[in-house]
């Protein structure tokens, strides 16, 4: 699809939102009547072109539309099937502390008619002046401050007005705006369960949001080989230097482990109670993970990633926002918090054959398992399973002490009781950070099996020594007395003939995975 900008006599070089209201019902026909996570992601690929503003705004839309889906609003979801939403949730004072909105909503008339009227001003907001439709956080009783305080409604552009755009340090052709909202709007759910639908969509919009820094990733690097491949320092390609080979190579583990972690977390959890717990490793850990590699990218580069018409420098810029935005990653990783005595004590087998199926048949491939549905309750309590000896099961090549880190991270959780931390702040976002780490390592050992590709097993060695550098980090920065671990070696660096095409053929996760009806190679 085209993703060309406009210019716009108030904004300047904008996105093409009146292109976009005219597209967008392709995407939505995968959220309602049945829901398709993939399908949403792949559908706003197309759309956006990898386009991050485009890509942003459209996300934006397609996650308040997600909205009407999740409180059931049925009706009113195909009503507005062609038209561009926001997310009218944030207030300057705020931040990502919804049950802190002061915006207030007053019932208009008869109850059953649902319509209220809406008051309060909302700030930074993507798409905000150009949306049709708001859905908008408020409260019914401004007294309240509690989890059943909250409740969504759904504002006309005709009930806001006084918009001012922010201007921003990246994604700058999106239009973010502050706005006041003073009209009628109508009840979304049931009053008081604003922040329930908010955490049904939330299931669905963690691989949403990352599916974003995945494309950046899958964009910038290619470029990064390529440029290197061309350049000449010396008479010779700087791909060829040895320092700058170990660098790309790891830069390519990484970016192909990372495109791997997406979709294998949404191939295991889309049909299980695991969505939420695998949602929260993606819109935390991977989205930083993320970042940290597309900087590293930029670095190796050089300086064709400052040139406006690169995608490396851009991409590694616009990808902060991913993360950082009123500090969901911090959010998402204090809900890991909450799993790690069950994730570190679980003793049932884990099902590896199951597990490996799933991923054989279903890692990258669209099907309708309508996740915005899934049972909340169930996703509070995932059945985790033994870590070291489901990593044993998988029967890797390569020494790994799993026992050993499984006893000395509840040793950690067991000091950090005694020492009265356990429930502060930092602990809680470090031990939940330490349980994102550990579950890379699972990944990257499924991803090693599946793919039967042994350059995938430094993906293994990688993702243990961050996770031993996680946890040294925790003992050191609070003078702890649990012993430390101690990282493992990398396997030799392989030297191909060709170093441009392998490298390139090692980020082609997708193409590696045996389907069922296929034999591996």
């Amino acid at each position: 699809m085209g993703h060309k900008y406009i210019q716009d006599p108030q904004f300047g070089q904008i996105v093409d939102f009146d292109r976009m209201r005219g597209e967008i019902r392709e995407i939505y026909d995968h959220i309602h009547p049945e829901f398709s996570l993939l399908g949403v992601v792949h559908s706003l690929s197309r759309l956006s072109g990898d386009v991050n503003s485009e890509s942003i705004a459209l996300g934006a839309s397609t996650l308040a539309y997600s909205l009407l889906v999740a409180a059931e609003e049925h009706a009113l979801a195909e009503e507005h099937k062609d038209k561009l939403f926001t997310l009218g949730w944030t207030e300057e004072h705020l931040g990502s502390d919804l049950l802190s909105a002061y915006t207030q909503a007053t019932p208009i008339g008869d109850p059953d008619d649902r319509m209220y009227q809406v008051q309060g001003k909302k700030w930074l907001i993507n798409n905000s002046f150009h949306a049709d439709m708001h859905v908008v956080v408020a409260k019914i009783d401004p007294t309240t401050s509690g989890p059943r305080s909250l409740s969504l409604f759904l504002v006309p552009r005709s009930s806001t007005s006084n918009w001012q755009r922010l201007e921003t340090h990246v994604l700058d052709r999106m239009v973010l705006t502050t706005f006041d909202i003073d009209g009628p709007g109508q009840l979304v759910g049931r009053p008081g369960q604003g922040l329930q639908i908010i955490q049904r969509m939330a299931n669905i919009s963690r691989p949403q949001c990352t599916y974003t820094g995945v494309a950046m990733m899958r964009e910038s690097i290619p470029a990064a080989i390529e440029h290197l491949s061309s350049k000449q320092i010396f008479g010779q390609h700087p791909i060829e230097f040895s320092n700058v080979h170990r660098q790309v190579y790891q830069i390519v583990i990484r970016a192909a482990f990372y495109e791997w972690q997406l979709y294998r977390n949404v191939a295991l959890g889309a049909e299980s109670p695991f969505l939420q717990f695998y949602g929260t490793q993606l819109k935390s850990w991977l989205l930083l993970r993320v970042n940290e590699l597309l900087g590293h990218n930029l670095l190796v580069a050089g300086s064709k990633g400052f040139l406006a018409e690169s995608v490396i420098g851009r991409n590694a810029i616009d990808s902060f926002v991913l993360p950082v935005f009123d500090g969901h990653y911090t959010i998402n990783t204090l809900m890991t918090d909450k799993h790690a005595q069950r994730y570190l004590e679980a003793d049932t087998p884990g099902d590896m054959e199951g597990r490996l199926d799933t991923l054989h048949r279903d890692a990258f491939v669209e099907r309708v398992r309508n996740e915005i549905h899934a049972d909340m309750r169930a996703l509070r309590r995932p059945p985790f399973f033994d870590w070291a000896e489901y990593l044993d099961q998988l029967d890797l090549p390569i020494s790994l002490p799993a026992a050993e880190m499984v006893e000395r991270a509840r040793a950690l959780l067991e000091e950090l009781q005694v020492k009265g931390w356990r429930k502060e702040a930092e602990y809680k976002y470090k031990v939940g950070d330490l349980i994102h780490w550990m579950e890379s390592i699972l990944s990257a050992a499924e991803m090693w099996r599946v793919t039967g590709e042994d350059a995938y097993l430094d993906a293994v060695v990688l993702q243990w020594n961050g996770t031993v550098e996680t946890f040294n980090r925790i003992l050191s920065e609070g003078a702890l007395a649990t012993e430390f671990l101690t990282p493992i070696f990398q396997r030799p660096l392989p030297t191909p003939d060709d170093p441009r095409a392998w490298l390139l053929d090692l980020l082609d996760i997708q193409r590696r995975i045996p389907r069922p009806t296929e034999q591996p190679a």
